[in-house]
């Protein structure tokens, strides 16, 4: 009997796959053998495609900033005030953690918290990206107190860390299993508390 055809390798449809596969298990949880059985190919293949696991998952991990992870910070930069811009930036979390057939909470989260301090590359690259994240909340901070808007405090930047803290908190009750409504009900309260801190 013939053999049949391997199945041709799209490396893109790997990566997508990859992705979603940590997404829903977390970076230390997933193995080689995991990627391999998940992706439909060998050990040697994906080495020669992606290099390292760590490697596929930096990989895997911009795809996901580029695409669903991105959004929230596209809301948060295109809201006309600061206020309604974390509004959106933590609304459109609570729907990214939380979207029906996809994988619960964050990826970059997830793999925080189970990564070990021995891979440095990835341990880099999640420390780059809560940097990132924090310097956005806090330019977008700037911008409101030079446009005169009103905000919760002067220092913009523990306003920052604190919101993006507020963001992970949210990831992890979305790995817990909280239903949307109830983290959309956190976010009410979170701006709530913003509207009495400028107020009082």
């Amino acid at each position: 009997m013939a053999r049949g055809r391997p199945r041709s390798f799209d490396r893109d449809t790997a990566l997508d796959d990859a992705m979603r596969l940590f997404w829903s298990r977390g970076y230390q949880d997933t193995s080689i053998s995991d990627l391999t059985e998940h992706l439909g190919i060998g050990s040697p293949s994906l080495y020669a495609a992606f290099g390292s696991k760590s490697a596929l998952f930096l990989e895997a991990a911009d795809r996901y900033q580029a695409r669903e992870g991105g959004r929230p910070g596209i809301a948060l930069t295109e809201a006309p005030t600061a206020r309604s811009g974390l509004a959106a930036l933590l609304r459109e979390n609570v729907g990214l953690f939380t979207r029906r057939g996809g994988p619960r909470g964050c990826l970059l989260t997830r793999a925080t918290l189970s990564c070990p301090p021995s891979d440095t590359a990835v341990v880099q690259y999640l420390e780059r990206s809560r940097h990132e994240r924090i310097a956005a909340l806090r330019s977008r901070f700037h911008t409101a107190a030079a446009a005169g808007e009103p905000l919760p405090s002067d220092d913009h930047d523990t306003l920052a860390q604190h919101y993006d803290a507020q963001v992970q908190g949210l990831a992890v009750r979305a790995l817990e299993g909280a239903p949307r409504a109830a983290l959309l009900r956190t976010v009410d309260l979170t701006m709530a508390a913003w509207d009495a801190l400028i107020t009082r």
